[in-house]
């Protein structure tokens, strides 16, 4: 039997938001589109969960996509081979020549049939492919438009009436230019889009190909939710809460309003520290996969601080003789775990500025005064 998903305490009213966009896009009989994005931790996929198994608990169907490198088993790896396969409700065991009645039923013209085809991988004929060869740029983007148009009509048909994409920072800039089309145009159908992302990669800003959807940027959460986060997450693992009032109180400091990191601070064996070993690994393993000069830049700057100044970092790169300082600057930020404010940096959370200074090795401390 599939266990419930937790309460999403603190965030009753962005839940709230979903369930009144999915209704206003089933009243008004229009796709609409929520890009929901946060720093890792702040609950994107718990609060996605949870909406999703509301959906499903009303009688309603869904496609929910995921990215392939953690995708759950409850969730579609996204491509657009795949993308469009669910959409078209395509099973994984159909043959060729399943596919391509399906796509021709489903396509609205031989065009569209074509490069529909082309996009799911089937090799085309020379006279195919010089077709689709002889279109303009703008001839194929309507095309395209064409096909997003068509898959979306036959996803109603089928009653899919929310689509759902987590870590969309993940995705490929072919992958992004493909999903634009499902997004930049309103189109008459009732889907609800759900995009989930971190600020990071090309998705450090919201991008304008998100100007129609509703934004909803997950912050901190309340002391108050905070608290009875804490409470229920004792609760679950059997503790006496009355035993635990000094490590909840201390949890909430350090957690600052981030749901999961203040979970794993309540389960950490070590209340001394109160640190999380799994953010840490979260951490090293994260800095181990960026090049050796942006890894320095980033312990450099803890060094400097929670807070640090574009001065600093100018002194780092002059020093360490970084050729193109700029370059490596917004490969930083593209990170996610540095935001830039009006005239500093910081980081986008004490405990992810706290592991970065305990990162190993700290050679920064010595060759950089």
């Amino acid at each position: 039997m599939k266990q419930s998903v937790d309460p999403c305490l603190g965030r009753e009213w962005e839940l709230h938001q979903l369930h009144s966009l999915l209704s206003y896009a089933e009243s008004q009989n229009c796709t609409k589109t929520i890009y929901i994005y946060g720093i890792t931790g702040s609950g994107k996929t718990h609060l996605l969960n949870h909406f999703i198994d509301c959906v499903k608990s009303a009688g309603k169907r869904n496609l929910a996509f995921s990215q392939p490198h953690n995708c759950p088993a409850h969730k579609l790896k996204f491509s657009i081979f795949n993308f469009i396969k669910q959409l078209l409700q395509i099973e994984s065991t159909a043959t060729d020549m399943v596919i391509t009645k399906k796509v021709n039923l489903v396509a609205s013209s031989s065009l569209s049939y074509l490069r529909t085809l082309q996009l799911l991988g089937f090799s085309l004929s020379k006279n195919q492919r010089n077709t689709l060869a002889k279109q303009t740029l703008q001839q194929m983007n309507k095309i395209d438009q064409q096909i997003a148009y068509d898959l979306i009509d036959y996803a109603v048909h089928k009653r899919i009436a929310l689509i759902t994409i987590d870590d969309v920072h993940h995705l490929t800039y072919t992958q992004i230019q493909f999903l634009r089309l499902f997004i930049e145009i309103e189109y008459a159908q009732p889907i609800l889009f759900i995009l989930i992302a971190q600020p990071k990669d090309l998705l450090t800003s919201p991008p304008d190909w998100l100007s129609l959807a509703h934004t909803m940027p997950l912050k901190q959460l309340s002391l108050d939710a905070q608290t009875r986060l804490a409470k229920h997450c004792l609760a679950k693992k059997g503790f006496a809460i009355a035993k635990y009032q000094t490590e909840v109180k201390v949890a909430i400091e350090r957690a600052a309003g981030n749901p999961a990191f203040l979970q794993q601070l309540l389960l950490t064996p070590d209340y001394q520290s109160f640190q999380s070993t799994k953010l840490q690994q979260f951490i090293d393993n994260t800095l181990a996969d960026m090049p050796v000069e942006l890894t320095e830049l980033f312990q450099y700057a803890a060094l400097q601080g929670f807070h640090f100044s574009a001065s600093q970092l100018t002194q780092f790169t002059h020093k360490k003789h970084i050729h193109a300082p700029l370059c490596l600057a917004q490969k930083m930020l593209s990170s996610g775990l540095v935001v830039r404010e009006s005239d500093h940096y910081s980081f986008s959370h004490p405990l992810i500025w706290e592991g970065i200074k305990n990162h190993q090795p700290l050679f920064i401390k010595n060759s950089v005064k």
